[in-house]
């Protein structure tokens, strides 16, 4: 054997025999704080997940996720697609001024036709007013901040396809609208899908046309930074390891107001609209209302003889404290999470104002939508609500988080 051979034989078995050490020293991860996400531990091996193939793709995974130094690889990898100047990475566009845009994923028109069938089967037996606030996305809003040939049409046509099938009955708000006249501001963050609470509170002012309320102004408020080192959902998903920190506001009113937050499933109450312990952890977003939860009850001492239901994804928790001001009882519901009868809770409470807050593409996408139908279920002489065309569907793309 020549020596240049043996010299590479010796190197390579010196690499492996390294790795399989630094693979037996490092313990294994349950959760990255880099990608945000639940890593895959070593998979059980049993008769059955081999002859299926599962502990083949388990095995796969976890090699992918305890790889020694896997947050410096994630990185390096993201820096190297910078420098050959790919415009996007795992679903994330690189936007300009740091922003980090996500791309929308592949629609599924059956859910999306089902989504929409099952809303307007609701707002037409549901007998108080029912309004729909379409959140849109950064990339719809801030398109100059795409990267060169970087459309946002699928986004665009997703939005009018939603808007126009909706029911005559739903009040629509229009979001998209108020926030683009607003885009030179600070309004999405440049590492998190999610609005900004300024961003909210323009969607909070637009709303205020549909729900009959006289919005607060800006200068109505003490506006506080918490937070300047904020790296959300497109940081962990992009593995960009380069963009600059978001920082969080709460818009806190001059007129100091009292409240009762009550968690029905965690069966806890606190006096605070803001969870600022999340504010020491990855998932800061989270200082508002403590993330997403199944049922949420917010009262307050308004005496204004009104209560609102809002049914919503992530996007409405930073909006909610805008919207606490008018409302003697807010209760927020999560169908992702909420599994009670809803027509029950509806009428136990007494609530006569519906409002949906939901990202457009969430909508969508989210199967959680028809548990709205338990809602109607045994209501008599209902006529089939037959979905209009849905236009032609959306080219699929990647993944987005919320």
């Amino acid at each position: 054997m020549h020596l240049h051979n043996k010299v590479l034989t010796i190197t390579m078995l010196s690499y492996l025999a390294a790795l399989l050490l630094l693979f037996a020293i490092t313990p294994d991860r349950d959760f990255s704080e880099a990608e945000n996400r639940m890593l895959q531990k070593m998979p059980a091996c049993t008769w059955e997940s081999l002859i299926s193939g599962k502990f083949n793709l388990a095995a796969e995974n976890y090699l992918s996720d305890q790889f020694p130094g896997r947050d410096a690889w994630v990185g390096l990898k993201s820096a190297i697609e910078l420098l050959l100047l790919k415009k996007d990475n795992n679903g994330v566009y690189f936007g300009r001024d740091g922003y980090l845009l996500p791309m929308m994923e592949g629609i599924n028109m059956a859910t999306l036709g089902e989504n929409m069938e099952t809303i307007n089967r609701f707002a037409e037996t549901f007998p108080g007013q029912v309004c729909f606030l379409p959140a849109p996305s950064a990339a719809q809003i801030l398109q100059e901040k795409l990267p060169p040939f970087a459309a946002p049409r699928e986004q665009l046509e997703l939005q009018k396809t939603v808007e126009e099938q909706l029911a005559p009955g739903i009040h629509l708000i229009d979001a998209p609208s108020a926030l683009a006249a607003h885009k030179g501001e600070y309004i999405y963050y440049k590492t998190d899908h999610h609005w900004t609470s300024k961003g909210a509170y323009y969607a909070y002012v637009e709303a205020g046309k549909a729900l009959g309320y006289n919005p607060l102004e800006l200068n109505d408020f003490i506006i506080e930074q918490v937070s300047d080192d904020f790296y959300g959902t497109l940081y962990s998903k992009s593995g960009h390891r380069f963009a600059r920190p978001d920082s969080i506001q709460l818009f806190l009113p001059n007129k100091e107001q009292s409240c009762q937050v009550e968690y029905e499933y965690e069966k806890r109450t606190t006096a605070s609209l803001y969870a600022m312990d999340w504010l020491q952890k990855k998932d800061q977003y989270a200082v508002f209302l403590g993330g997403n939860h199944a049922l949420v009850r917010i009262t307050a001492s308004n005496e204004t003889g009104r209560k609102l239901l809002v049914i919503k994804d992530s996007y409405a928790n930073s909006m909610v404290p805008f919207l606490i001001n008018h409302f003697d009882e807010i209760h927020l519901i999560d169908l992702r999470h909420f599994n009670s009868d809803l027509r029950s809770y509806i009428e136990q409470h007494g609530l006569g104002e519906v409002l949906f807050v939901y990202n457009t593409t969430s909508f969508a996408g989210d199967p959680s939508i028809r548990k709205l139908g338990t809602y109607t279920k045994g209501l008599q002489d209902l006529s089939p609500i037959a979905p209009r065309g849905l236009g032609k569907p959306v080219p699929p793309s990647d993944t987005h988080l919320l």
